[in-house]
């Protein structure tokens, strides 16, 4: 008697085509703000906004039901945090790292529309 559980399957989420909108404008935002950060060496009001803007996001997904771009979004995060003597010496391997994070968080976020959150 599975059915009497109250396990039944849930529905598919859909995330509203305008939400979806708004998080790759966010997205883009975002791949812009690491690109000047890094570009910056490191600048400290750049990296605090790159910083706020990946874990913005990060918590939206967490609201929206989007689990699979929160551990992406939240080692941008992490990155984002490293000092700038920590970074410095591994710019070419963040630009590499900050390029593969967000491309993998682009590939996933289309996909959200069609497919189950539960």
């Amino acid at each position: 008697m599975a059915g009497i559980s109250g396990s039944s399957p849930r529905a598919p989420r859909i995330i509203p085509g305008a939400t979806l909108t708004l998080f790759a404008i966010a997205l883009s935002e975002l791949r812009g703000d690491l690109r000047r950060l890094l570009d910056s060496g490191w600048d400290e009001p750049v990296r605090r906004r790159a910083e706020e803007l990946s874990e913005t996001l990060a918590q939206a997904c967490q609201r929206q039901g989007l689990k699979d771009l929160l551990p992406l979004l939240r080692a941008t995060t992490n990155l984002t945090r490293l000092s700038k003597t920590s970074a410095i010496p591994v710019l070419a391997a963040l630009r590499e790292k900050f390029d593969s994070l967000m491309t993998e968080t682009e590939a996933l976020l289309p996909k959200r529309s069609t497919r189950s959150l539960g």
